[in-house]
Order: C-alpha cells, then sequence, then structure tokens
C-alpha cells in the first residue's frame, strides 16, 4: 500500500462523513443520503484501523441501509483493506465496480475547451435558486437512469446549499445547460470530484472533460493539492485522462442487491 492510496482513503472517509447521516456499526459507518436516492449517494467505509470484519457486523450494516431504503454499498481503496472483499462476498455482497481511481495535481490539469461558444459557470451555495435548480436538473438529466431526483423541488435546492461542495455548470451560448461537475471541499488536501454528468443529447463534445477540469480548478483554487475521482468505466477514465487525471489506486465498490 501506497502512501497516496492511504492518504486518499483517509480523505474519502471524511468527505462521506460531512454532509449524510452516519450509522456507526463498528468496524464501519454508514453514510447514507437521506435525500438523494441515486445509488451511489449513500455507502459504508470501514473504521480507521480496522482489520476483521465479522459476520454480525456485516448483517447489521445491511440491515442499517434496508430500514432506510438504500442498497447496502461500500466505497473503498482496495490496498487499504485486506481480507475485505472476501468477508462481504461471503455474507452476500458482490462487485459493484472495481476500477483504477485516477488523481491530479495542479501541474497536471490539462485545458479542455469548450467548442461553439459555449461556457462553464461557477455555482456555490450563495447562488440564486434558479442556478442551483439548473445544476440538479442537468445532473438529473444525466443520472436519470440512476434514479436521480428530477425535477428539483425547494428541498433539493436547500440541501444543495448546505452541503457547500462546489459546482461547475457549462452552458451553450444559447443558453442550453450542457454539464455538470461538483468538488467535494478539501480533507487533507484531497477533493473528489463526483457527479461528472452530461445529458444524453450532448455527449461525444468533450463536454465531460471540459467541466471535470474546470471542477479540479475550483477544487485547486479552494486549497487541494490532490484532486480524485473514480471513473465508472473504461470510456469515462479516457473522459477524465484528457482533464489530466492519472491512475493511481484500485478501488472497490461493493454492494448487497
Amino acid at each position: 500500500m501506497t502512501d497516496e492510496a492511504q492518504r486518499i482513503q483517509d480523505a474519502l472517509r471524511a468527505m462521506a462523513y460531512a454532509d449524510r447521516e452516519l450509522v456507526r456499526v463498528p468496524p464501519f459507518t454508514a453514510a447514507i443520503d437521506p435525500v438523494d436516492p441515486m445509488p451511489f449517494m449513500s455507502y459504508a467505509v470501514p473504521d480507521a484501523g480496522a482489520s476483521r470484519w465479522p459476520a454480525e457486523a456485516i448483517d447489521e450494516l445491511c440491515d442499517a441501509f434496508r430500514a432506510r431504503r438504500r442498497e447496502p454499498r461500500l466505497e473503498v481503496v482496495e490496498a487499504c483493506w485486506p481480507g475485505l472483499e472476501p468477508a462481504l462476498t461471503a455474507r452476500g455482497f458482490e462487485v459493484e465496480l472495481r476500477s483504477l481511481g485516477m488523481s491530479c495535481a495542479p501541474a497536471d490539469t490539462a485545458e479542455a475547451p469548450l467548442a461553439g461558444g459555449a461556457r462553464i459557470e461557477a455555482v456555490g451555495p450563495d447562488a440564486p435558486d434558479a442556478s442551483i435548480a439548473a445544476v440538479l436538473a442537468t445532473r438529473g438529466a444525466a443520472f436519470a437512469d440512476l434514479g436521480a431526483l428530477e425535477p428539483p423541488d425547494a428541498e433539493h435546492v436547500e440541501r444543495f446549499r448546505r452541503r457547500g461542495i462546489g459546482t461547475v455548470l457549462a452552458r451553450s451560448a444559447g443558453g442550453e445547460l450542457l454539464g455538470v461537475a461538483s468538488w467535494v471541499l478539501p480533507a487533507l488536501g484531497v477533493s473528489e470530484i463526483v457527479a461528472v454528468g452530461v445529458p444524453e443529447a450532448h455527449r461525444r463534445r468533450g463536454i465531460a472533460a471540459a467541466v471535470t477540469a474546470a471542477a479540479a480548478r475550483a477544487a485547486f483554487a479552494a486549497g487541494a493539492d490532490l484532486a480524485f475521482l473514480t471513473p465508472g468505466h473504461d470510456a469515462a477514465a479516457r473522459v477524465y485522462a484528457r482533464a489530466g487525471f492519472r491512475p493511481s489506486v484500485r478501488c472497490l465498490h461493493l454492494i448487497s442487491r
């Protein structure tokens, strides 16, 4: 295990704890989004220093998720947790995603310009309601197949404000919403780039790379010295590489359906 792998895992744990309902089931802590049903918004992480994975704790963790109408999931940096995967699969979990996590330092951020007069807008917690609603609607369109919340209501707008994450929005010269990406406030100098989404009609035009690069630059401006993300598939990894990200650690997502 590398120092960077442990640093990323520790930072991801801190980020998960920031804005969700926390349910402690030692040696795990579940971070469950009480509003957004998208699967990747709720997951558990092992507690720092954990090394044993009792079957009864795994079962209790599953019960905690299902009581809140969420699928039990874990997201981890694989090298940090020897023995975790077989312990979970023995209790009914399966590998949802195994991928190379990707990192980017400030000097590595690539230029990924938008074509046709499109522009990037920063949308923070103090933005007008209409701007926040535009972010949520664009994300909802991009992730409709995952059960994203659409259309957003006043509760979702207010929750966006409370979370305090940074977001960038791509908009065409005519005002059409093209794509979004968010970044989490840095922990241990690391910021995670999350919810990179482009609605189907606007894909394969370089928009995802542009918003990813813009989100990384915003995270660095906020004090991060490392940006991190997890591609959902090889095509996404190629997009993120164009924004300056490189493979750095192996990530493991497990789910009990």
